[in-house]
């Protein structure tokens, strides 16, 4: 005599999706913008300032000119596109600056030392950044200031090179120094 009450289920019933305050952004902003009146106030200031950059920002990029010789050519270039007095950018002068913005005043036939000075930088930061690299380029790591500085200063190798040897003899200086008397004499030394 098996009896069943009313109130007990014997099927489960399908899943149901959470409700709308449980789950996605709305659950997201709550828990992380809106959580108490400090960080509602700073959401939404903070959402007022982006706001405002933007709005002044992207009309000025919207009407930006390129391909302007001068500074006057650049306002009739505007006033043909957009109106008169329209808010715009003109970003002839990095046309035309280029070279002097990123290689400085160097002579066009020395580009290439200030570009392998970057390119031997990004090397030597790879084993500080990335513990998957062979340790033993952190050697380079420790030359690459000197190089780098002979490469972009120019002149004879033997200043950079004194000057890492100085860097050796104080290390040594302070090793000895220390083992004798100390940590405070040691970087006296």
């Amino acid at each position: 005599m098996t009896e069943t009450s009313a109130y007990v289920r014997t099927e489960m019933l399908p899943e149901k999706e959470p409700p709308a305050t449980q789950r996605g952004v709305v659950k997201w902003a709550r828990e992380n913008l809106f959580t108490g009146w400090l960080n509602t106030i700073l959401t939404l200031l903070s959402v007022y300032a982006i706001y405002w950059v933007l709005s002044h920002l992207i009309p000025w990029l919207a009407n930006s000119i390129w391909d302007a010789g001068s500074l006057t050519e650049c306002r009739e270039l505007r006033d043909e596109r957009f109106g008169e007095g329209a808010t715009f950018s003109c970003f002839a002068v990095i046309t035309d600056r280029w070279d002097q913005l990123t290689f400085g005043f160097y002579p066009a036939h020395l580009y290439w030392r200030p570009v392998l000075g970057f390119l031997l930088f990004a090397v030597a930061i790879l084993p500080v950044l990335f513990q998957s690299m062979p340790r033993q380029m952190l050697w380079f790591s420790l030359a690459a200031p000197f190089i780098i500085y002979w490469l972009i200063w120019g002149g004879s190798l033997w200043g950079p090179i004194v000057t890492a040897a100085g860097f050796g003899v104080g290390a040594l200086a302070f090793r000895y120094v220390a083992q004798a008397a100390g940590n405070i004499l040691g970087v006296i030394a």
